[in-house]
């Protein structure tokens, strides 16, 4: 008899097993639609309420828990054809997602297939999203912000200036990366063509350093320059410029470089008034 005993109260555990586990899953659901700002509806195959209940409801219109269960969700949302329609695909095994708007707060909700008994229903999780949406739009702000003024300050760090008529003038500060000097030279391309300028200076005086990559695409610049019919101009290299420029054994045969930024707009004047174009710059060649 004791071992008859002792093999019914294991079997009586192991029956009970799955009850404490369900048990325990009905208290953690409680925890959760109780603390969380959560609603959570069952519908079953007919779009029936069968389950209603959640914090979230009492921000969501004054609904109380369970006051839906037994009505039609097809009736209910008939003015809300969207929410309607994805619990119906729900139901047919098809889960969605959606964000919406109502009273004034952002709603996220997960319409998810279930299957009950061997048929077929629907689960809708929803929570406010509100807060979460508003850190979200938030952070997308402050970037915006910060990529305004990393443009600002690019600007303020390459400003394309027009000192004489047709005449451009790009002052480079620091060091210049390829990344730099990449988005330096559509820029100064773009003035040049909308000015119809003549002439274009870059002004490296204030340039500490320069990488390799950008050594050659100075280069590349003043020939770009070129075939849009302008001439490009170097002032201001300093000695280490310089040496990186010649070490990678670059061709400056063809770039017209002079000691100063003074230097290149005299340089400059004196050739506008040697083909004719002072008088229409409104300029005195400087001797």
């Amino acid at each position: 008899m004791k071992g008859d005993e002792a093999s019914a109260a294991a079997g009586a555990e192991i029956q009970n097993e799955p009850e404490a586990e369900l048990g325990e899953a009905e208290l953690l659901l409680r925890a959760v639609l109780d603390n969380l700002p959560v609603s959570v509806c069952r519908y079953d195959r007919e779009g029936i309420f069968r389950f209603h209940d959640g914090k979230g409801l009492e921000v969501s219109g004054g609904v109380r828990p369970g006051e839906l269960l037994g009505k039609s969700v097809y009736e209910l949302y008939a003015g809300s054809p969207g929410a309607a329609e994805a619990i119906r695909q729900a139901i047919e095994g098809k889960g969605s997602h959606a964000v919406t708007e109502a009273h004034g707060l952002t709603w996220e909700t997960w319409f998810v297939p279930v299957r009950l008994g061997g048929e077929p229903g629907a689960v809708s999780i929803t929570m406010d999203a509100t807060a979460a949406r508003q850190r979200e739009q938030d952070l997308r702000n402050k970037l915006e912000l910060i990529e305004k003024q990393q443009r600002v300050i690019s600007d303020l760090s390459t400003p394309i200036i027009e000192v004489w008529d047709k005449v451009l003038t790009l002052p480079m500060v620091g060091v210049v990366d390829s990344l730099r000097i990449a988005e330096v030279m559509d820029n100064l391309l773009t003035a040049i063509v909308d000015k119809d300028a003549r002439y274009a200076i870059l002004d490296l005086t204030g340039v500490d350093a320069v990488d390799t990559r950008t050594a050659g695409y100075i280069i590349e610049m003043i020939q770009a320059i070129r075939l849009l019919g302008a001439e490009g101009i170097v002032t201001g290299i300093r000695s280490n410029v310089a040496q990186t420029m010649i070490a990678l054994g670059l061709d400056l045969s063809g770039v017209t470089t002079v000691g100063n930024l003074r230097a290149g707009l005299k340089l400059c004047m004196r050739r506008m008034a040697a083909a004719g174009e002072a008088g229409d710059a409104g300029c005195v060649p400087v001797k």
